[in-house]
């Protein structure tokens, strides 16, 4: 019994499993780690300009994992298209990633603390408020640190990974940040095509303020 997917690609053996749930959780592991590398490109020229409108929030909170450029989702959707049909991964697991996805992105997002304890439990595996708050801080110590999106095990492996505090953290981009609806429209034709250095020394809030202003 086939569970749906392209035939070629090296994933479609597992296309072809008659195990749905095996077939679901391997996906949701390999979406999620497509999903990290994805992140980490959008933190890299050209793409910032798009993913720059989401950390301009100086405000993180639930509505911040809804405040994305509509280029970063063509692109990412363009780019996650090609490499699921290369895979061979079954169309009906993406499906299901696209719809628990969205639900981890505002979790991440949402602007409470979890107890010390329960934070240290959850995030040894999953993304959680207080890990993905980390990387929305405008230290430039934070800029490369915590792209995860599900698992937090794509951090570790490639040495993003940051624990959680429980330090005040700021948000935002300064004065480069767009914060209208329009302004944030408009912000990737206009914000200079910085990259955030991944090895967290780029003072990327301070150079894009800088730079901004010398556009106008």
């Amino acid at each position: 019994m086939a569970l749906g997917g392209w035939d070629g690609g090296p994933l479609a053996l597992l296309a072809r499993s008659s195990n749905p749930w095996l077939v679901l959780i391997v996906s949701l592991i390999l979406l999620d780690a497509l999903s990290y590398v994805l992140h980490r490109m959008q933190h890299l020229r050209p793409f910032w300009r798009f993913h720059a409108v989401h950390h301009a929030d100086e405000q993180v909170d639930l509505t911040t994992g809804l405040r994305h450029h509509p280029g970063e989702a063509l692109v990412n959707a363009a780019i996650g298209g090609v490499v699921l049909t290369l895979l061979g991964l079954p169309p009906w697991a993406a499906a299901v990633y696209s719809m628990v996805a969205p639900i981890f992105d505002m979790w991440s997002h949402v602007n409470f603390a979890l107890p010390p304890g329960l934070e240290r439990v959850l995030s040894a595996v999953i993304v959680t408020p207080g890990v993905h708050r980390i990387h929305h801080s405008d230290d430039p110590a934070d800029h490369g640190a915590n792209f995860g999106g599900m698992l937090t095990v794509w951090d570790r492996i490639c040495s993003t990974w940051r624990p959680p505090t429980q330090s005040r953290i700021r948000f935002g981009l300064g004065a480069a940040g767009p914060q209208g609806v329009f302004q944030s429209l408009i912000a990737p034709f206009r914000l200079p095509p910085r990259r955030v250095e991944l090895t967290r020394q780029q003072p990327l809030a301070e150079e894009l303020a800088a730079q901004s202003h010398e556009l106008k």
